[in-house]
């Protein structure tokens, strides 16, 4: 239970940001076979509930890795 008893689901944000911790497909720069495909790869609050970001930015990422990590 949340804030005034209500039921909440929290999405968290950010941490291993896309392009910056990571290539533009998850890949942790600096070490081999290490991937973030959830949403810390998002900067910041989208604004609305990021969970089809989130899925979609997964997918994304997944296809790329099974395609050139997994040949």
């Amino acid at each position: 239970k949340g804030a005034y008893g209500a039921d909440i689901c929290y999405h968290p944000l950010g941490g291993a940001v896309l392009g910056k911790t990571t290539d533009l497909f998850g890949r942790v720069k600096g070490y081999d076979s290490l991937y973030v495909t959830d949403g810390a790869l998002v900067p910041a609050s989208i604004g609305v509930n990021p969970f089809l970001t989130i899925t979609a930015l997964a997918e994304f990422c997944m296809e790329e890795i099974v395609r050139e990590d997994y040949k």
